[in-house]
């Protein structure tokens, strides 16, 4: 299941970007397991492909959260402290 799981996110987000909620939503899994899955199938991105994330992002005051490293939706903005996040879309693009 998991080899497959991991192909599945790759061809999902080769045809465009996507959020961990929607991933999950097509493995059938949490959304823990989802990013869990979409670290292991980074690796098996092809020749001339790489990942891009659209960080996610404080609905109320606008802070973006690009220093992040994790792939789950943050659950309060540091700035503001409100818990309107936008979660962080993801998608394969192709280089050269």
């Amino acid at each position: 299941m998991s080899g497959s799981a991991r192909m599945e996110i790759l061809e999902r987000l080769r045809r465009g970007p996507a959020t961990l909620k929607q991933l999950a939503g097509l493995l059938g899994v949490g959304e823990r397991d989802a990013a869990e899955h979409l670290s292991h199938a980074l690796r098996s991105l092809g020749p001339g492909e790489r990942f891009a994330e659209e960080p996610a992002g404080c609905l109320a005051c606008g802070f973006r959260f690009t220093k992040r490293s994790r792939f789950t939706t943050p659950s309060r903005c540091p700035r503001c402290r409100s818990e309107r996040i936008a979660p962080a879309r993801f998608r394969v693009e192709r280089t050269g």
